[in-house]
């Protein structure tokens, strides 16, 4: 078929006006210059939605990672609970040794390449935190009490978790993932985890506040003498 239609091309530019012919070239480029740009809008804009895509797969990889250490912490704030009351009921640090503020690593198969520089670097430090965290109560528990050790493991495992949970959802958020749907048992982790945190600060407060109170009362005391007016014993 192609070779008749070659064998009827003479006759067919025998017709044609050659001085119409600049027309048709330009009417011609013209048409692929604008299929061109079609199937080259066509193509980026397929590519881009791939990116985003391939983006959100991987925030919400992170997302997952950072909520599943965030239930891991909560298990070992009960486990160091349970360590201290161990430690009081036997007399002895060994069950304090079984608490320590949980290791955490992203998955090795994340492509941290589809993200941005600036959310990568907000990711990564998270691990770096955490591992300052675990060598800070290392150095507690070579000499710190075992008690104060777990009360420590605790609260730090509560915090690591309540910024595991808000770094989750700040990525799910910038990343148009769904929200995150907690099951019945992880309903009101975030909830939990700030009011442990909420009391563990009063209750260290009000450790301290005993002898800030003491050192407060002595200035007055030493600043009526000095005023000349009797001096109030603290009650």
């Amino acid at each position: 078929m192609s070779q008749a239609l070659w064998q009827q091309l003479p006759a067919f530019l025998t017709h044609i006006d050659l001085p119409n012919w600049p027309s048709w070239l330009g009417i011609v480029g013209a048409s692929s210059a604008v299929s061109s740009i079609a199937v080259l809008s066509m193509l980026g804009l397929r590519n881009r939605i791939i990116l985003r895509r391939e983006r959100r797969d991987v925030a919400l990889e992170v997302a997952v990672s950072l909520e599943g250490y965030a239930r891991e912490c909560r298990s070992m704030m009960h486990r160091a609970d349970w360590a201290r009351e161990e430690v009081a009921r036997l007399g002895n640090g060994d069950a304090a040794k079984s608490a320590t503020l949980p290791r955490f690593s992203f998955p090795e198969r994340i492509q941290w390449i589809r993200l941005s520089h600036r959310v990568v670097s907000e990711l990564r430090d998270f691990p770096a935190n955490v591992h300052a965290g675990r060598s800070d109560l290392d150095a507690f528990a070579e000499f710190g009490d075992p008690s104060a050790y777990c009360e420590e493991v605790s609260l730090e495992s509560a915090k690591a978790a309540r910024d595991a949970l808000v770094l989750a959802r700040e990525t799910r958020r910038k990343h148009g993932c769904v929200p995150w749907r907690p099951g019945a048992k992880d309903a009101d982790l975030t909830r939990e985890l700030m009011t442990f945190i909420s009391i563990a600060n009063e209750k260290r407060q009000a450790h301290q506040d005993p002898f800030g109170q003491r050192r407060s009362a002595q200035r007055s005391s030493h600043s009526a003498s000095d005023a000349g007016e009797p001096a109030i014993a603290p009650q």
